[in-house]
């Protein structure tokens, strides 16, 4: 089975039907001709808006003008993940500004989004040296990490940057710190523990290092290792920290329960911390308790803690109900930047479940009129309101207007493809994922995308069993990966090995595709009786969602 996730946007209807009326776009307008994004009333794509600002500030003499207009260009480029023309923009404003603290995280982030990571260590060292005030520096470099689309600078890609910072200032709690937390992002296990050890030999009460080093042993494989390191220091003291990191730590050790248990106890002994209760709401929502972190949303949101945040929550929460006005009311009052995007994708989801789409795609446009800097990333959204209008061709189109604007990134060509599968161009489809592939060669996605889509096609079968073989090992845990596994065994012949497979797969991950395959295998097993009675189940279970694969195999096998 492939993973595909959908996208879907914001404010006053009036303002969201105005877009669309001035942009002359509502999908009865385009139902016959083809737009470009622009005639669509989408935000140009800012490249050549970057490039002049760059011109402008090159023109400008040396001085303190010109490192304002030199971080003017380096500052938008790098909203709109321009990198290269930001670090142009960048190392002008750098020649104006030596030592100045912010321009050198801006240089050492855009030098490893280049590649280019002996720039990036030279400049982090020269912002280390100049910055007072060590943590600031570390603060903005971070910021800046953050602010790097993933499609630039993995974190395995940054992981040797910081590493060799802490090796070098072994003293710096932040450079220890900020290299365990990479390393462990990165999975390098080892290494993240060895730093926290560092750590919590120049400060043996540090919160933070007991829970990266928890953390660290939790990530090889000891769970109870990191639980009792954790249990130990509690022991010794009492620190709120360590007990929300070690409901974290319950959670990814696969013990919610357990994790939900000690979270109530903490939120007994102190009622007030409104941290705790967002806590106590996320890990209800884990749990599918929805009806039970509502409340705990509303009461934070009555307070006013994290506004946007406990809207953005409450009407996903309403969203899960198919209670689709009050999500629209809740989602529309989020006025925060970083929340804006994911609004977006439930609000428009809405007006596309109530079948309201020129409302979703006036929605669409004025979020993206309001935050331009969303433009790019909202692209697949604008995608998912094309198909939903029957508009398959202006789909695609958004897909490839956005990989000329970006072309290394591995989520756009993953979406695309699978939209070429729908649109039955298997072969454009294929050639996409092993491009991919010769790419990102042990990525798991991609791995069980193309394997899976080879299987499905009944094509280069042993060939798509070595791709999930190895995206399995990269992924045990993926009921997706367990699924195509089970497909491909079924392919092949070895129709008794796909069994268990995919009945773990449809445990884990209930769904009509995976129950169509398991159904189909035991039609062809001869087990018509167990085949019929999870073919009858699973059409009412799963009536509310796609049910053209069961409703195939029913057309195939059923008596």
């Amino acid at each position: 089975m492939d993973r595909r996730s959908n996208a879907a946007g914001l404010p006053p209807r009036a303002a969201r039907l105005a877009a669309v009326f001035f942009a002359g776009c509502s999908l009865a307008a385009c139902a016959s001709t083809q737009m470009s994004l622009a005639e669509a009333g989408w935000p140009a794509f800012p490249g050549h808006e970057a490039r002049a600002l760059l011109a402008e500030a090159q023109r400008v003499p040396d001085g303190a003008a010109a490192a304002l207009k030199a971080r003017e260009a380096a500052e938008f480029a790098f909203r709109r993940d321009l990198y290269a023309v930001a670090l142009e923009a960048a190392t002008l404003w750098h020649a104006s500004e030596t030592g100045d603290p912010e321009v050198l995280a801006l240089l050492a982030a855009l030098n490893a989004a280049a590649g280019d990571m002996q720039a990036a260590y030279e400049a982090a060292r020269e912002g280390l040296s100049a910055d007072a005030d060590d943590g600031r520096f570390l603060a903005l470099l971070e910021e800046r990490l953050n602010g790097i689309n993933s499609d630039a600078l993995t974190t395995t890609d940054l992981e040797p940057l910081t590493s060799r910072l802490a090796a070098e200032h072994p003293d710096l709690p932040q450079v220890l710190n900020l290299g365990a937390r990479v390393a462990l992002a990165a999975e390098q296990h080892s290494q993240a523990s060895r730093l926290a050890e560092d750590l919590l030999q120049l400060d043996p009460g540090r919160d933070d290092a007991h829970a990266l080093a928890a953390t660290a042993l939790l990530r090889a494989g000891d769970p109870d290792a990191a639980l009792a390191r954790l249990t130990e220091q509690l022991a010794i003291r009492d620190s709120l920290v360590l007990e929300q990191n070690y409901v974290a730590l319950l959670l990814a050790a696969e013990q919610p329960r357990e994790a939900f248990g000690r979270l109530r106890n903490l939120r007994a002994t102190h009622p007030r911390s409104p941290d705790l209760a967002l806590q106590e709401a996320g890990l209800l929502r884990m749990l599918d308790a929805d009806n039970y972190a509502e409340p705990i949303y509303l009461e934070l949101f009555s307070r006013g803690y994290r506004p946007d945040f406990c809207r953005l929550a409450l009407g996903q929460i309403a969203a899960r109900r198919e209670d689709w006005l009050e999500s629209i009311e809740w989602l529309a009052g989020i006025e925060t930047d970083r929340l804006a995007p994911a609004a977006a994708s439930v609000l428009v989801g809405a007006f596309v479940a109530r079948d309201e789409i020129d409302e979703a795609l006036a929605t669409l446009l004025d979020h993206v009129g309001r935050y331009p800097q969303h433009a790019f990333e909202s692209l697949p959204l604008f995608a998912f309101v094309m198909r939903a209008a029957d508009r398959d061709g202006q789909a695609l189109a958004a897909y490839e207007e956005a990989l000329r604007y970006r072309p290394q990134s591995r989520a756009l060509r993953m979406q695309r493809a699978h939209l070429l599968l729908d649109l039955k161009k298997h072969r454009r489809a294929i050639r996409e994922m092993e491009g991919l592939l010769a790419e990102h060669p042990r990525d798991s996605e991609v791995l069980n995308a193309l394997g899976y889509t080879l299987a499905d096609r009944g094509i280069r079968l042993e060939e798509a069993h070595g791709h999930i073989s190895l995206a399995l090992e990269l992924d045990p845990g993926s009921p997706a990966i367990v699924d195509s596994m089970g497909w491909v065994l079924y392919r092949l012949g070895r129709k008794e090995e796909a069994v268990p497979l995919l009945e773990q797969a449809l445990e884990g991950l209930p769904n009509p595709e995976v129950a169509a395959h398991l159904c189909e295998v035991l039609y062809e097993l001869g087990q018509t009786e167990r085949a019929d009675e999870l073919l009858s189940d699973s059409l009412v279970q799963y009536e509310d969602e796609d049910t053209t694969l069961l409703e195939a195999v029913r057309d195939r096998y059923s008596r």
